[in-house]
């Protein structure tokens, strides 16, 4: 199943995790990402962090939403478009997908200290 980022009401309910192969690491806030298959680094700001953070915590994108929205000062519409435009740049960067239904959160993502 392919998200449509587009329609936000359709991610809701969904769990993202990481493809296999990744590594990430806390650097002060901000977090790198590393793609062990391409050696690429990726470097997320600190509220892709958080969205990493709560998707590691196995929380929908509803849920995901409903947690910026308590911590930030932040309209409804402009954050559903950042979270949203966050898990399409991931995706299409091969570094999550949508957990097949049933799944467990994951144990396959290495965090370095």
């Amino acid at each position: 199943m392919k998200p449509n980022f587009s329609d936000f009401d359709s991610l809701t309910a969904l769990h993202f995790q990481p493809m296999q192969g990744q590594a990430y690491a806390d650097l002060g806030g901000e977090l790198a990402i590393m793609d062990s298959k391409s050696g690429i680094y990726y470097g997320l700001d600190p509220v892709g962090a958080r969205i990493w953070s709560l998707l590691m915590d196995w929380k929908t994108v509803g849920e995901i939403r409903d947690t910026l929205l308590e911590e930030y000062d932040v309209a409804l519409s402009e954050l559903q478009c950042d979270v949203a435009h966050l898990l399409q740049e991931l995706s299409s960067k091969g570094l999550i997908e949508i957990a097949p239904p049933g799944a467990k959160r994951p144990d396959h993502v290495t965090e370095f200290h």
